[in-house]
């Protein structure tokens, strides 16, 4: 049973970091959509 507690919280931290991961990317993308869009309206 503890194992399976283990593997739970493992997959969880490892959850985490990669949210957190594709917010930082999708923030990128967002900032790079946003300049794009500015460009274009010059």
């Amino acid at each position: 049973m503890e194992n399976i507690v283990k593997k739970i919280e493992t997959f969880l931290s490892y959850s985490d970091e990669k949210l957190e991961e594709l917010h930082i990317e999708n923030q990128k993308l967002k900032e790079e959509s946003q300049s794009i869009a500015k460009k274009r309206k010059e």
